[in-house]
């Protein structure tokens, strides 16, 4: 497996490229089907699911999510300074592999020079802000609070962007897709919430028998 072994640094690359072509792919199904100047409610079910695709992967909260995906991918089994080291380092290369892949994809698709003004800010910004997310991301299996928090940064941040910047398009799909994080969002915090309170259940008794072997 690409998380354990040598091969632990490619899980950031992969992972990256997935997202960006994903990313790049999904926003040419309207051309690919001759539909790109037929308006949104008149498209077929095949652009209609590429646009739900692709304002899910086009936020900012998804991009985030790769890098602390990358993160504990990598971070899992090894010792927490470890892991930490890892995980900034795959959130980086996520992040960094995402944007060139994305901005390459397009290229193919549209022609031109890839290396232009906006892809090196968002290259800049991926290796600025990919490490602190695979931090996160390594950090979720940690004990305690620190876990759960971290386990919180992704629903918290899709939610947070549903209600600062939703989607903003005359497409049919901005709806569903703001509900669908919102209810994503909901449903990983009570699971995040319910493991917090089964490990603190289990450590309980666990810790009043040490209590009582002590004294």
């Amino acid at each position: 497996m690409l998380c354990s072994g040598r091969m632990w640094w490619m899980v950031g690359p992969v992972v990256g490229m997935f997202l960006g072509v994903g990313d790049s792919v999904v926003n040419q199904v309207p051309v690919m089907l001759g539909e790109f100047g037929t308006a949104s409610a008149e498209r077929g079910n095949w652009s209609q699911a590429a646009e739900f695709a692709g304002l899910i992967l086009d936020a900012g909260w998804a991009w985030a999510a790769t890098a602390v995906l990358a993160g504990w991918w990598v971070s899992r089994r090894v010792r927490p300074a470890v892991g930490m080291l890892r995980g900034a380092l795959a959130g980086g290369l996520a992040l960094g592999f995402a944007t060139t892949s994305y901005y390459g994809a397009d290229v193919l698709f549209h022609g031109g020079a890839w290396w232009g003004v906006e892809p090196r800010l968002w290259l800049i910004a991926g290796v600025v802000l990919g490490p602190p997310l695979g931090v996160v991301g390594a950090a979720i299996g940690l004990p305690g609070r620190a876990g759960v928090v971290a386990a919180l940064v992704v629903p918290a941040g899709a939610a947070l962007q549903m209600a600062v910047l939703p989607p903003r398009t005359a497409g049919l799909m901005a709806e569903p897709v703001r509900w669908s994080v919102w209810i994503a969002a909901a449903v990983a915090t009570v699971l995040v919430a319910g493991r917090s309170l089964s490990r603190s259940a289990v450590a309980s008794p666990v810790e009043a028998g040490r209590d009582r072997l002590g004294g």
